[in-house]
């Protein structure tokens, strides 16, 4: 039995022999662009949070990735992200790639934290009640699931 959850960003992606290693796997590189790009795309989606990132450092401070090896070979992959925490000074957003067509159908999961930090100290900033507001609407209207 699995659990489907709503996402905010869903990338659908074909793999191609491109995308494979030797052995048929998805290498590490295009799992890594995927990942980012689903980060990318949650990320444009808050406008708020760039306007109050205006003259300092937006940091993302991605866990660590998984191998790729664990999605097996799959025809297609689903690469959705959601933000699933919000804490005074950062955020997370979790991605989720789960395999379609292959010999594997677990899906992995990672974390990107994400703040706005002074660019000379380091120091991370609250984030502002709009930029709060702004990421539990964008998860309010969601519409993938995975």
């Amino acid at each position: 039995m699995s659990v489907m959850t709503p996402w905010s960003i869903g990338l659908d992606r074909t793999v191609t022999e491109a995308d494979r290693d030797a052995d048929g796997y998805l290498t590490a590189e295009v799992l890594g662009r995927w990942i980012t790009e689903a980060v990318d795309a949650y990320l444009a989606q808050c406008h708020e949070l760039h306007r109050q990132a205006e003259g300092y450092t937006l940091a993302r401070r991605l866990s660590r990735q998984p191998r790729a090896s664990l999605l097996g070979r799959p025809a297609e992959v689903l690469v959705t992200a959601s933000a699933t925490e919000i804490r005074a000074t950062e955020f997370t957003i979790t991605v989720r790639v789960r395999p379609f067509g292959g010999d594997e159908d677990l899906p992995i999961n990672l974390t990107c934290r994400v703040s706005i930090e002074d660019s000379v100290t380091g120091e991370p900033l609250d984030l502002s009640s709009a930029v709060r507001d702004e990421i539990v609407a964008i998860e309010r209207a969601a519409e993938y699931m995975s």
